[in-house]
């Protein structure tokens, strides 16, 4: 058996079990003897002890994970940017809540937001897609210009490449 499922197999102390470990301490029986009435080990018991003595509480520790730096209307604010601009990066969505709070919020906090409200972040829009318009604007260039066989030779067909023929700048 893995030590995970181990680990499920135990059973938390209840509120009730906590306050009589207390109720039985306060009485003045020995740890030893807690843990035999309440039926508990003996450690969780002297943790329990511990903790009402220094906290004044009996209650298990909060979250494991830090607090949510963002408010519900400060995730709206970021629901509504990236899907008001698609071309917006995730720096530039934090950038007027960093402002107004002055605390930073990472990527990743925008990113949890955006999967929690059941968008995904996505990458800023490069280029724009070629529409039905653009694409008849192309063959059209293309069958203007394909009798062209002596001037094929002084142009260069790039493809929005850079093309660099004085020297090499390292770059593919």
């Amino acid at each position: 058996m893995s030590r995970r499922k181990h680990r499920s197999a135990f059973n938390q102390e209840s509120e009730f079990d906590r306050g009589r470990i207390v109720v039985y301490q306060d009485c003045g029986l020995s740890f030893r003897e807690i843990s035999s009435r309440v039926g508990r080990n003996q450690t969780t018991v002297i943790r329990i002890c511990d903790r009402w003595m220094q906290m004044g509480t009996t209650d298990r520790h909060g979250r494991s994970h830090p607090p949510q730096c963002t408010t519900s209307c400060e995730d709206r604010q970021i629901v509504r940017m990236a899907v008001t601009d698609r071309s917006v990066t995730l720096r530039t969505v934090a950038q007027p809540i960093e402002s107004a709070t002055h605390h930073s919020v990472s990527a990743r906090t925008i990113r949890r937001c955006l999967q929690q409200s059941g968008r995904s972040a996505t990458r800023p829009l490069l280029g724009l897609y070629l529409t039905q318009n653009h694409r008849i604007l192309h063959l059209q260039w293309c069958n203007e210009r394909r009798m062209w066989v002596a001037k094929l030779n002084e142009v260069v067909i790039t493809d929005e490449s850079r093309v660099i023929l004085q020297h090499h700048d390292g770059q593919i």
